[in-house]
């Protein structure tokens, strides 16, 4: 059984251990307490073992209830005579836990509740005992008070911060959606333009009409580097070794070496992710059976990505995926180079300029 990601036993646990620091403790300052107090017995001792008990096992999954609880049972052992001691702190934890929990409102009028009852078992309490001053039941409440502070202020604080989180995250999706609209949008409408001048002079002009096919494939290609790139940037690419592994797992033997380029900065990480994404896609669809190997190298200079295969699907590999790889190298000031490797395969070699280079 497992009650809001807790093992019962951790809370069985929590509870034998508050009982026993509590009976220890009530045991060990009752001594002093012999003559105005009620010697602790069987019935004493189960007050003190019950209230531990409720607060533990409830102080999360009810924490009202727990208050309720440790509040019957702490207030019943004193107004019973029996020792002042530490059973007061199943009341501090359960007011803390239900502050922290719920809201101001709810917390505050059980906390207050809580309060009362206590305030008015003291004064009971004290009625004929010229041991102890009556203004002792004005500062029994602090026991109530402070850690009902306490915990409203964690629970002011974590409502915030959600509220924060909830709000940032509702501002970047209406960033993100004016991106993608402006992107698409301005995308779209040359695209239909293009194709509207297309199919007017597609008989009668059909140069014309080429160039207009040929400005909506750039106009397209151009609106999904776009999204493609702004989406990185929402997204970022998984690390090199898990690609490696996926891959790994799809029936290719892969060799990587990385040396110094685990800490690489954007858009650096994402271009040397994507440049070996894309060649080792390449290796699946199109080498046959053979072993890949994956280096990158992070010199003085610049970063060298090579990936390259012992395959035999050359001339196939050599026309997919280039483009983009070329490009998005060449967005970083950088170079690109895929061919036939020396003694069979193929190999895609990428350099980099160091990020250092670039600022």
């Amino acid at each position: 059984m497992v009650g809001l990601g807790r093992p019962v036993w951790t809370d069985m646990v929590l509870a034998a251990g508050l009982a026993a620091v509590v009976v220890a403790g009530t045991l060990a300052v009752g001594v002093g307490q012999t003559d105005r107090s009620r010697p602790l017995d069987l019935l004493g001792l189960a007050l003190l073992v019950g209230a531990s008990a409720v607060t533990a096992a409830l102080r999360r999954t009810a924490p009202l209830a727990a208050l309720a609880g440790a509040t019957a049972l702490v207030n019943a052992y004193l107004l019973a005579g029996y020792p002042y001691g530490p059973v007061l702190l199943c009341l501090v934890i359960a007011v803390f836990e239900l502050a922290r929990q719920q809201v101001l409102s709810v917390s505050a009028v059980a906390a207050g509740v809580a309060s009362v009852v206590s305030a008015a078992t003291i004064l009971l309490r004290l009625i004929g005992d010229s041991h102890v001053p009556a203004l002792l039941a004005l500062a029994w409440t602090g026991w109530i008070v402070l850690p009902w502070s306490l915990g409203a202020l964690i629970h002011v604080m974590g409502t915030a911060r959600r509220n924060l989180i909830a709000r940032t995250a509702v501002e970047e999706r209406m960033r993100l959606a004016a991106e993608v609209h402006d992107i698409a949008g301005h995308g779209f409408a040359l695209v239909t333009m293009q194709a509207g001048v297309a199919l007017l002079v597609f008989d009668e002009e059909p140069e014309q009409a080429r160039i207009s096919l040929e400005a909506i494939r750039e106009s397209s290609a151009a609106a999904l580097a776009d999204l493609r790139g702004m989406l990185d940037a929402f997204h970022p690419a998984p690390t090199l070794t898990d690609l490696v592994q996926q891959v790994r797992a799809g029936g290719l033997k892969v060799d990587m070496h990385v040396d110094g380029a685990d800490d690489l900065p954007e858009p650096h990480s994402t271009a040397v992710y994507r440049v070996v994404q894309e060649a080792l896609t390449n290796v699946l669809r199109h080498a046959g059976p053979t072993r890949a190997e994956v280096a990158v190298d992070r010199r003085d200079r610049h970063v060298e990505v090579r990936v390259s295969d012992r395959g035999v699907g050359t001339s196939a590999q050599a026309g997919r995926g280039l483009a983009g790889m070329r490009r998005r190298v060449e967005e970083l000031h950088g170079r690109l180079e895929a061919g036939p490797r020396e003694g069979g395969g193929f190999q895609v070699v990428a350099w980099l300029p160091a990020p250092e280079a670039t600022r």
